[in-house]
């Protein structure tokens, strides 16, 4: 993967798109994860239709993407966790909850959506 180009809207915050894989690559049912900046994310087709989250497991930090998928539910593999994969939310423990990101189809590939520059860069 290439390296992120400069910012976005003269320096101010905007999304910056990574694709994480081509459309035909992700089934429904199926996720995927991708590795930004030193972070994990996941990303899974439910019927159809792409979702972002976080792609560490709150827990014990195993990879989302490597969990199973139920529907719109993703059920961490180490220690069953589980985490709707629409809203981030999730249903083992209330403060389990992870980050939701936009996703975006284009010229037939899968791209999620980060804020850029992150919220952790050294000018904030």
């Amino acid at each position: 993967m290439t390296p992120p180009g400069p910012p976005v809207n003269g320096g101010e915050r905007g999304l910056r798109w990574f694709k994480v894989c081509k459309v035909e690559d992700l089934k429904p049912g199926q996720a995927r994860s991708i590795r930004l900046l030193a972070r994990l994310y996941a990303v899974f087709n439910v019927s159809g239709e792409y979702h972002a989250i976080d792609g560490s497991c709150r827990h014990m930090k195993a990879n989302l993407a490597a969990g199973r998928v139920t529907g719109k539910t993703v059920e961490c593999f180490m220690h069953g966790w589980r985490y709707d994969v629409t809203t981030g939310a999730c249903s083992t423990v209330e403060s389990g909850s992870v980050a939701t990101y936009p996703v975006k189809i284009e010229d037939g590939a899968v791209f999620i959506g980060m804020e850029w520059p992150p919220r952790n860069s050294i000018d904030d």
